[in-house]
């Protein structure tokens, strides 16, 4: 009778301690190109909302943090191999609409040279917030 209720005291723990990994598993995003290859949580939106209320850190500030840090990923493999499909994906980047990273392209287009140059600056994927 003992080894039967120790039995199922170790069934009960066992199915209790998955029980609660499968409601923490988080889900990953991925952006990548050539070599370079950022990942970023995947979050339930509305269980963040109801935490954080307006200061929550959406999926979409997220996907455009780690478009950020692939575009700084692939600059520093452009200065290593100057490859025309990584300048055109750094330049993709760069010239998308994005809601949290705006750049200022009202004024003087930026060369390419100038990205590589300010590219610590222009793909700071690093949002103060107030």
């Amino acid at each position: 009778m003992k080894i039967k209720n120790k039995r199922m005291k170790n069934l009960t723990v066992l199915f209790i301690f998955s029980a609660l990994l499968s409601c923490t598993q988080k889900y990953d995003g991925e952006v990548n190109f050539k070599s370079c290859k950022m990942r970023y949580d995947v979050i339930d939106e509305e269980k963040e909302k109801q935490m954080y209320g307006q200061n929550m850190i959406g999926n979409q500030w997220r996907s455009e943090s780690a478009k950020q840090k692939l575009a700084l990923c692939l600059c520093e493999k452009y200065l290593q191999n100057r490859d025309e499909e990584i300048k055109e994906k750094i330049l993709e980047i760069y010239n998308a609409d994005m809601d949290y990273f705006h750049r200022q392209k009202s004024f003087k287009r930026n060369d390419f040279d100038s990205i590589l140059v300010n590219r610590k600056e222009i793909f700071d994927y690093r949002i103060l917030v107030e």
